[in-house]
């Protein structure tokens, strides 16, 4: 009885899965680690997302996906994903976007996306800027696993930019002091990156690239002693 009692005090993080390849991965389980239930919502199999934040949720993560975050007829959920975002970032509910996530966020809360000018796939460097931040702290020559064609391309009004790439500007940017949203994918590992590359999208197919899974599995013990920590500190972060 108290194992069940602890375990439904959880807080809960609720990830809001849009392509069937994109699942909450090494993210979700480094939030797992550290107390957090994470719920996965399959918008992409038809389960309805909320408009509004539910009474029991702690936490957002909205992940990736092979849709543009205006994408409606594509994917009509994205509709009430954008409003649950906004309504999340009004309410003060924290939110760690990923990728689409990201664009989503952005266009919710007065953003603009757009078409990157140079698709990102593989592995790249990531530099933070000028603006302090507690959570995301890394040293110049860090590496991030890509995968977009698109990018946030106008920041909205309350957002604040911590990094860039040399291909996309925006690259993680934070709103208020607990929702931040990155542009790369901390979640992944190589198996996901196998599970792209065979269920090729748009942005794999005119990156003209034939593999970049080798160069991933290369890179996911570093990839993975950065991101860990610092996926883990935002957890932290939100409970206090």
């Amino acid at each position: 009885m108290r194992e069940a009692s602890e375990k439904n005090t959880k807080k809960i993080i609720l990830a809001i899965q849009n392509d069937p390849t994109d699942p909450p991965h090494l993210a979700g389980q480094w939030l797992s680690e550290i107390g957090f239930e994470v719920k996965t919502l399959r918008a992409d199999l038809g389960e309805e997302v909320p408009a509004t934040v539910p009474e029991n949720v702690f936490a957002l993560m909205p992940l990736g996906g092979h849709m543009g975050a205006l994408d409606d007829h594509i994917a009509p959920w994205l509709v009430n994903e954008r409003a649950l975002l906004a309504d999340a970032v009004a309410k003060e509910v924290p939110i760690f976007a990923i990728c689409l996530g990201a664009q989503l966020l952005a266009a919710a809360t007065g953003g603009e996306v757009s078409r990157a000018q140079t698709s990102e796939i593989g592995i790249y460097e990531v530099s933070r800027n000028q603006s302090s931040d507690p959570i995301f702290n890394f040293p110049a020559g860090t590496i991030a696993a890509q995968w977009h064609e698109d990018l946030v391309s106008k920041l909205p009004p309350s957002a604040v930019c911590l990094a860039s790439s040399p291909a996309c500007e925006n690259q993680i940017y934070r709103i208020g002091s607990k929702t931040y949203a990155v542009q790369f994918h901390p979640e992944i590992d190589a198996s996901i990156i196998r599970d792209w590359e065979a269920n090729a999208d748009n942005a794999f197919i005119e990156s003209g690239k034939s593999s970049v899974e080798s160069e991933v599995a290369k890179a996911e013990a570093e990839l993975i002693r950065t991101w860990k920590p610092i996926v883990q500190s935002w957890g932290q972060l939100i409970l206090n």
